[in-house]
């Protein structure tokens, strides 16, 4: 199938790199069938498929894209005459499926492409896309699904679980995305959130960050915690504004009936950010090979700045700093203090999880870091990089704010 060594999931959930499995015809026929009891091989509208129950597969193997694109980016070929089948199945009363293969040294998974996504472009030869993390998670939680970049929903389903995705649907299994969908419908409610008035509202209640510079984050911070103590949801999630001896220092405690399973930081990012270099790696990979996953939950929004405003809400902020009786590193007050930097407001208007895991974890470390040096010319310890063209390998949830809620 292919001579380039790319990414390969083994049994348990481990990468290898080595080169494409050639299937043949029959190969691929005989996964499908062997994972779903009672399913025939028919020719539909033309083309040989398998029928399972009321369900018609259309099938192609999952295999990489080629050069030069990186290992995690996986395909198959959607043909135009399966455009012609998915129209007759539906005037059938039948649902069409777009089914990829993935196999590999015994490990077979299942996608399923959204249909509705590739019949409203007009698939023309057009591909749909997988990646590695999406058959890391299938082969280690038997089902996963997500929406990528792109608004395309993609289910991955372990063969011994198959039959039962297609006659059932899927259903989120884990605990944790379903904390971040509620508290997301809460929190993206479209609104507009000016600096100080999100400030005063952490000034209020306490919270330790409330004088923080950037102040977007923090509030994120504040309003989950809060979200947690009103649905009594500590014992599957903490905010973590103490560290604890012997723990890392990571903003999200992931937990199980209160013991912890993983971490995660919790991060606002503007939409228009491209990079988002983030924690220092030595810790960082020292905390994976323990806990086995990270988390980084990040919160988009769009931004308004002082300094496009005249500095006006800048100004009110340092004011307000001061009244509070905050002291700042310098002992001269300046109403300009982070003037160049300083969010007037804030909207925000998605959420992202992405999950570092033994499957992506060598794809963190960004090139920039060659040669990453501080300003007076000492070595400077590596970050964690995520950039935005790799999110597909990363990214296992995601909301945006429908254009409606936007006020």
């Amino acid at each position: 199938m292919g001579s380039i060594s790319v990414d390969q999931i083994r049994a348990d959930g481990t990468l290898i790199q080595d080169v494409d499995t050639t299937l043949s015809p029959s190969q691929k026929v005989n996964l499908l069938l062997d994972a779903l009891p009672g399913a025939t091989v028919e020719n539909y509208a033309g083309v040989r498929l398998v029928r399972f129950a009321d369900q018609v597969l259309l099938y192609k193997q999952v295999t990489h894209l080629g050069n030069p694109w990186p290992g995690f980016k996986k395909r198959i070929q959607i043909p135009k005459e399966w455009l012609d089948v998915e129209r007759q199945a539906r005037a059938d009363g039948l649902i069409p499926r777009f089914v990829g293969i993935y196999h590999y040294d015994g490990v077979t998974i299942f996608v399923d492409f959204d249909v509705e996504t590739y019949v409203q472009r007009r698939a023309n030869n057009s591909a749909a896309h997988v990646a590695t993390n999406d058959l890391f998670q299938a082969q280690t939680a038997g089902q996963f699904s997500r929406v990528d970049r792109n608004g395309n929903r993609v289910s991955s389903i372990r063969a011994d679980e198959f039959a039962t995705y297609l006659l059932a649907g899927y259903e989120e299994k884990n605990p944790h995305i379903d904390v971040f969908d509620r508290f997301s419908d809460a929190f993206l409610d479209g609104v507009r959130i000016d600096g100080l008035t999100a400030v005063q509202e952490m000034y209020a209640a306490d919270w330790p960050d409330r004088f923080q510079n950037e102040w977007a984050g923090f509030y994120v911070e504040f309003r989950l915690s809060n979200y947690l103590t009103q649905h009594n949801l500590h014992e599957l999630l903490a905010v973590q504004k103490e560290k604890r001896k012997g723990e890392y220092d990571y903003d999200l405690r992931f937990l199980k009936n209160g013991a912890l399973e993983h971490y995660g930081d919790l991060k606002a990012s503007n939409i228009a950010v491209n990079d988002s270099p983030g924690n220092d790696a030595e810790n960082f990979f020292r905390c994976l090979s323990e806990t086995g996953r990270f988390w980084y939950v990040i919160f988009e929004h769009e931004t308004w700045h002082g300094r496009d405003n005249s500095n006006v809400a800048t100004i009110a902020w340092n004011d307000w700093r001061r009244s509070a009786g905050h002291i700042g590193h310098s002992k001269v007050y300046d109403p300009l203090s982070y003037a160049g930097r300083f969010k007037e407001a804030v909207r925000f208007v998605g959420v992202k999880i992405l999950e570092v895991n033994q499957a992506n974890a060598d794809k963190v470390l960004g090139h920039f870091q060659k040669d990453f040096r501080q300003p007076d010319g000492k070595p400077r310890k590596g970050k964690v990089m995520i950039k935005k063209k790799d999110i597909d390998n990363f990214l296992i949830y995601t909301k945006s704010l429908e254009v409606s809620k936007v006020m």
